[in-house]
C-alpha cells in the first residue's frame, strides 16, 4: 500500500508540472485601469460584418479580400491601432474569426460589438 501512494504522489506532481506548461488559447481582453483619464480624439474605423456575409468598412461594402490592404491603409501611422467590429447575429463564425485573424496578424486592437 505505500507504494502505491508513491506512485499516486509521483503521478500527481508529474500532471501538475505537465499542466502549468499548457498555454491557453484565449482572447487577451484589455480593461481600463483606475486613474486613466487621458482622452485622444482620433478616427477609429468600423468594420461591419453583416449576416448576410457582406462585410463594410466605415458604412461602404467591400470585398472581404480587400479588407485587409484597407485596413492598413486606414490605420497606417496610429500609435496604437484599433478598430470596432461590429457582428450582426446571424453571422458565421468562420468569417468572425477571419475577420479577427486579420487584426491579429496586423497587431490591431479590437473592440468587439454585436448588432441585434
Amino acid at each position: 500500500m505505500s507504494g502505491m501512494s508513491d506512485i499516486v504522489f509521483l503521478l500527481l506532481i508529474f500532471f501538475m508540472l505537465t499542466s502549468t506548461l499548457i498555454a491557453p488559447n484565449a482572447l487577451k481582453l484589455l480593461f481600463p485601469q483606475q486613474g486613466q483619464t487621458a482622452i485622444t480624439i482620433r478616427h477609429i474605423p468600423i468594420i461591419e460584418l453583416k449576416s448576410d456575409g457582406k462585410v463594410s468598412l466605415d458604412g461602404r461594402i467591400i470585398a472581404f479580400e480587400n479588407l485587409e490592404v484597407l485596413l492598413i491603409n486606414k490605420l497606417v501611422g496610429q500609435e496604437d491601432p484599433t478598430v470596432t467590429f461590429i457582428i450582426e447575429g446571424k453571422a458565421t463564425v468562420r468569417e468572425t474569426v477571419n475577420v479577427m485573424n486579420i487584426a491579429a496578424k496586423n497587431n490591431i486592437k479590437v473592440v468587439l460589438k454585436e448588432k441585434s
